[in-house]
């Protein structure tokens, strides 16, 4: 005998809903983070009658923190229907009883039933459920509210010859669901597969010369696994379990697919040099957040950009000689202060190679023609303004100073300013500014950005102009 159960929270759970469900039955149906349907035929026989098995899927929601209002019922539509419109606790439908219990089900609850299943085929007289299915309109509900319908059972009551002559095919497969009948096939969800390696010691290590060696194993494991599956690690997760029960986790977001074993290795080795674990180890896991394997393809026109292991490899070695917060690409803050400035992780993208490579065929590496007359002009920040005395007269500078070596500074030729500028003055975490800018040249040629902080009077260079 058929018995399905629906869990459905009144707020998003997240993945727990769907936990809960798979360990009860390995036939789940998800439906978003508010709602699972699954199939609970087996678990007569393991566990007991369907109050029996309420129970414990009460239990194990309540375990994951889920308060679930729970249907079970010999088809999928009337545990969706019942699961959706009851208010809270456990509902329990015998078989044979299902146009019975939803008798007193309002009627606009029909409109849920549109997002159950994968709405390709229904059972019965094998309509389609096309897009007029996804909710009950107004049109139609005012329709069977002038013929004096309000519940599932006045709708139910009538017969279907006549439903299906006024209202259509949809109409049949709405009275279908009101007398409980199966509208759309059960299709379960695959499990999703983790790709993960596991070692337990027999005797705890310590250093990673030893540990590498535990690695390139669990490595070639799971580059393999990843071949086989042409699946490509965009994540990898490493867990040490520590001889004082504490375990030492690192985190590794690669900037693009990889599934080479000896890369992977060096990444993880790389990384731990600069955050090595506190204790001896007794376990080891490596898992890998993947993707779809992807297949590049180049280009004889463009010249090519260093593969992802390279790359990878390449920043791994940088962060740890230079720390994480000092490699990346820089990015654009929302902000109107000029000075902020902030880093991401970096990528070479396909969008960033087809861009490239359209401009170098299109270009066959001849420089864009610009404008007679206008000159190129950029400016370089320092990372750490350098702090500056300036001599002031009319309004003007007149003589910078720099307090730093390698800035001769002197008589300012020209200027051009002031340029006022602030900002997020109603902050209380000390990051407004109130500044005048200025772009002075100095008697040694150099072109240089004065920045003068109205509130404390102090002077610094902020970058030069090249």
């Amino acid at each position: 005998m058929s018995l399905f159960c629906c869990l459905v929270t009144a707020v998003p759970s997240g993945s727990a809903l769907e936990l809960v469900a798979r360990a009860c039955s390995p036939r789940i149906e998800v439906h978003g983070d508010r709602a699972v349907l699954f199939d609970a035929s087996g678990l007569t026989q393991a566990i007991g009658a369907p109050e029996d098995i309420a129970r414990e899927v009460q239990r194990l929601a309540r375990a994951e923190s889920v308060d679930a209002r729970i249907a079970l019922a010999a088809t999928t539509t009337t545990a969706w229907i019942l699961a959706h419109a009851a208010r809270e606790g456990v509902t329990i439908v015998a078989a044979g009883k299902e146009a019975e219990a939803l008798g007193a089900v309002q009627l606009y609850w029909l409109g849920i039933v549109a997002d159950l299943g994968p709405r390709e085929k229904v059972h019965g007289p094998r309509y389609e459920l096309g897009p007029e299915a996804s909710s009950l309109g107004p049109d139609l509900l005012a329709i069977l509210s002038r013929w004096g319908l309000h519940t599932l059972g006045d709708f139910a009551r009538l017969p279907r010859a006549d439903i299906h002559a006024r209202l259509g095919p949809i109409g049949v497969v709405l009275h279908q669901a009101a007398c409980g009948e199966p509208i759309a096939s059960f299709v379960p969800a695959g499990e999703t597969v983790r790709f993960v390696e596991r070692l337990e010691l027999e005797y705890a290590i310590e250093g990673l010369e030893p540990l590498s060696f535990v690695l390139a194993r669990l490595c070639e494991s799971l580059s393999a696994s990843l071949e086989r599956a042409d699946r490509g690690a965009v994540e990898v997760r490493l867990r040490l379990r520590l001889v004082t029960r504490a375990v030492h986790e690192r985190t590794l977001h690669l900037p693009a697919p990889l599934r080479d074993a000896r890369v992977l290795r060096t990444l993880i080795l790389l990384d731990l040099e600069s955050h090595a674990p506190p204790a001896a180890i007794d376990w080891v896991e490596v898992e890998a957040g993947v993707v779809p394997g992807a297949i590049a393809q180049g280009s004889l026109l463009a010249r090519a950009l260093p593969s992802a292991a390279d790359l990878a490899t390449l920043l791994a070695r940088l962060r740890a000689l230079a720390g994480e917060s000092r490699v990346g690409a820089p990015a654009l803050v929302d902000t109107h202060d000029a000075r902020v400035a902030t880093m991401t992780g970096f990528h070479v993208t396909e969008k960033g190679r087809e861009k490239r490579r359209g401009s170098r065929s299109s270009n066959l590496g001849t420089p864009e023609p610009r404008a007679p007359g206008i000159a190129s002009v950029g400016f370089r920040r320092f990372r750490l303004p350098i702090a500056a005395r300036v001599v002031m007269h009319g309004g003007a500078p007149v003589r910078v100073d720099p307090a730093a070596r390698g800035l001769a500074g002197g008589r300012v030729l020209a200027c051009a300013g002031p340029w006022r500028t602030s900002g997020r003055w109603w902050a209380l975490d000390m990051s407004g500014w109130d500044r005048d800018e200025w772009d002075v040249e100095l008697a040694d040629g150099g072109v240089y950005r004065l920045a003068k902080s109205r509130a404390t009077n102090q002077w610094v260079i902020e970058g030069v102009v090249d």
